[in-house]
């Protein structure tokens, strides 16, 4: 488990924390931390499947634009058939991390242990992943 230090500051409702100097959601710092050699990886922040988050960047004091980029094709085709699955509308996992050279996946969900919990469409998600 990691312990974060607060920045004072929110970004779209998500409190930011101090990382290597800057602030950050913390999903985009356990994507840092989570990262294994030969890895890649992106924060999941809406139901698209094409592109993820890998950084925010401040613009301005307070200000923020989120960097995006493409996710691999069969990481997108993955999450399309997540998403086609009847018991998968929403509830994928925050990060989806990948090594394009042997096309492995895996999937992390962020939660703050003091009083975050998976959601029933988390469950769903992670059974349907584990399988």
């Amino acid at each position: 488990m990691m312990q974060l230090e607060r920045a004072g500051i929110k970004w779209w409702r998500k409190p930011l924390a101090i990382y290597d100097g800057r602030r950050l959601p913390a999903e985009l710092i356990v994507l840092c931390e989570s990262l294994r050699p030969g890895e890649s990886g992106a924060w999941l922040n809406s139901t698209g499947t094409k592109t993820g988050v890998v950084d925010l960047a401040e613009t301005s004091p307070g200000k923020f634009k989120t960097v995006r980029v493409p996710l691999p094709d069969f990481v997108q085709e993955l999450l399309r058939v997540f998403y086609q699955h009847p018991d998968v509308k929403k509830g994928v996992f925050d990060l989806v991390l990948w090594r394009a050279s042997d096309k492995n996946v895996r999937f992390v969900e962020v939660k703050c242990p003091h009083w975050d919990r998976l959601t029933l469409d988390q469950k769903r998600f992670a059974e349907l992943a584990e399988s």
